[in-house]
């Protein structure tokens, strides 16, 4: 048997190809609904709020109630935000309530808070970096789910390359704070955010090789492992977005 249920919990029995192929490909699906509510409320509330500005503006001047309104909601989506990323990962340890409902609330104060790149970015810019992302995500993904064994050896990459970026950082901050501002600053910036992007890159690939680990495993969990391991990869995705973001605007130089 594939699946049954226990407790009102859909339990999953990992005891074929079949059924892990089922496993993933919920996962995967969990991610892509949350990523199309996630793009649904940033486009709708950026773009929104951008017209309600332009048609309750006097004379070129927006109204200031708005303005405000508009920092105040995007300061407390951010907050709560943070909270949430520290509410789902304690709900699903704990293993007592369905974390569904939190992940729902926290992709969608995910699309609030990313909804300040469409008042900065052109549109383009923005439907063009998710399709790059996309891609980076997709062969990441697919190099951890055809790497075999456990990629022990990652770790070792990913704390070296925190370890580089802070120090390089640490350094670069240092040289600002005793007014020795040049060149060298710029490219000690885009070596630190380099050395960022590989991390997230490789943390994408490690992610995944975990997830397919836990299919494979053939231990029984319910629902809310599908929805932990959506989060996961998820929160991968978003980050790699804002860093490509923040590459094509650079390298383009389009803004709004």
């Amino acid at each position: 048997m594939s699946a049954y249920k226990n407790d009102s919990q859909v339990i999953y029995d990992f005891s074929n190809k079949q059924t892990k192929g089922a496993f993933l490909t919920k996962v995967f699906g969990m991610m892509f609904i949350c990523l199309l509510i996630t793009t649904v409320v940033a486009a709708g509330f950026g773009y929104g709020f951008q017209h309600l500005l332009k048609i309750t503006a006097v004379d070129g001047v927006y109204n200031e109630n708005l303005l405000m309104g508009l920092i105040i909601t995007l300061g407390v989506s951010v907050i709560a935000l943070l909270v949430m990323s520290f509410v789902l990962p304690i709900t699903f340890a704990r293993g007592r309530h369905n974390i569904f409902v939190p992940l729902m609330i926290y992709v969608v104060l995910m699309g609030i808070m990313l909804s300040t790149f469409t008042f900065i970015f052109d549109w383009v810019i923005l439907v063009e970096s998710f399709g790059i992302t996309s891609l980076i995500f997709g062969v990441m993904a697919l190099l951890g789910y055809i790497s075999k064994g456990r990629l022990a050896g990652i770790g070792t990459i990913l704390i070296g390359l925190l370890i580089g970026a802070v120090g390089l950082s640490l350094v670069n901050w240092l040289m600002i704070l005793f007014g020795q501002v040049s060149e060298t600053n710029v490219q000690l910036s885009w070596i630190v955010s380099l050395l960022i992007f590989a991390f997230l890159m490789l943390v994408t690939l490690y992610d995944v090789n975990r997830i397919k680990k836990i299919a494979e495993a053939g231990a029984g969990q319910d629902n809310n492992l599908t929805y932990y391991c959506a989060y996961i990869l998820y929160s991968d995705f978003i980050a790699i977005l804002i860093r490509v973001i923040y590459y094509v605007a650079m390298i383009t130089g389009r803004r709004r």
